[in-house]
């Protein structure tokens, strides 16, 4: 008996989360931003989404949110919605790091990090390209520079 309940407590994370897989679909939440607005990511179906998972104590997320800030003005490419998922816990430091880095798209707060636990963040920043019908089409972790393949990933669902 206890084997089976050992054998259980170890299989359990395995199998309970994991950062969703390309293809698969991108479970939904609800979080406030930092001006304490509702927002669902089901409400952006229809839409490209890339979400980004970062703390404002890490380095390459800050570089990150700065090349996502960009996306919006490349050419050839018709923004995807952005979505910024600070895991901080402190909503002071969220404001601080997206008003210095003046970025134009929605910092929503996970103060429980309950999005954090559901999508498995464990490597920051974390980068998921999502499509119109809800999908992952794309997931970037840690120092990887996401956004040669991230751009060429948008253009392609773009264009089906």
């Amino acid at each position: 008996m206890l084997a089976a309940a050992l054998a259980g407590a170890l299989l359990y994370p395995l199998i309970s989360h994991a950062v969703p897989a390309k293809g698969a679909v991108a479970p939904d939440f609800v979080l406030k931003d930092v001006s304490g607005h509702n927002l669902r990511l089901s409400e952006y179906r229809g839409d490209t989404v890339v979400l980004s998972f970062w703390g404002s104590w890490c380095g390459p997320c800050r570089e990150s949110l700065t090349q996502l800030n960009a996306i919006a003005s490349l050419p050839g490419v018709d923004a995807p919605v952005l979505l910024g998922v600070n895991l901080d816990g402190d909503a002071g430091r969220a404001v601080a790091v997206t008003e210095s880095l003046h970025l134009a798209f929605p910092t929503l707060i996970d103060t429980k990090q309950s999005v954090g636990r559901l999508y498995d963040v464990d490597d920051l920043p974390l980068t998921l390209l999502i499509d119109p019908e809800g999908r992952v089409r794309g997931v970037w972790t840690g120092n990887t520079n996401p956004m040669p393949e991230l751009t060429r990933r948008i253009k392609e669902l773009q264009s089906q």
